[in-house]
């Protein structure tokens, strides 16, 4: 039995978590050798806006330029028409993704109320997440 979309995009976004962990942690190491050993204090705002930043650019750089990041690439999803998807329609589905990821998935969920099965990433960016099938070899 196929894994429905709804799934296919929660898994791929767990997949994601992983690449952004690993660049967390290449940053925090590269930060504390930086200040020569010294830890960042927690809560510390430039730091965490530092690893915001990340978290955006994985996000918005990788459907701008590849129509997929790397857990969709694995779960087999793109974005349709990436290629003319602007940086502003890349980030406002990344802002919008925040939302949905706040409400526990709710932008996703919408896609079954949707008569054209439509995200809110979708409808906010104007490209739809669609199945990729891999080309015939």
């Amino acid at each position: 039995m196929p894994i429905s979309t709804s799934w296919r995009h929660v898994a791929a976004f767990i997949y994601d978590l992983f690449p952004i962990i690993g660049l967390w942690l290449i940053t925090s190491v590269l930060v504390v050798l930086l200040r020569s050993g010294d830890e960042v204090p927690p809560g510390t705002l430039w730091f965490q806006l530092l690893l915001f930043t990340e978290c955006v650019f994985y996000f918005v750089f990788s459907w701008k330029k590849g129509g997929q990041t790397l857990g969709m690439r694995a779960w087999k999803i793109g974005i349709e028409d990436f290629e003319n998807m602007s940086w502003w329609q890349s980030l406002s589905r990344f802002l919008i993704g925040l939302v949905s990821v706040a409400l526990l998935g709710a932008g996703i969920a919408y896609k079954k109320l949707n008569k054209k099965h439509l995200s809110w990433m979708d409808i906010v960016s104007g490209h739809r997440a669609v199945n990729v099938r891999r080309p015939a070899t």
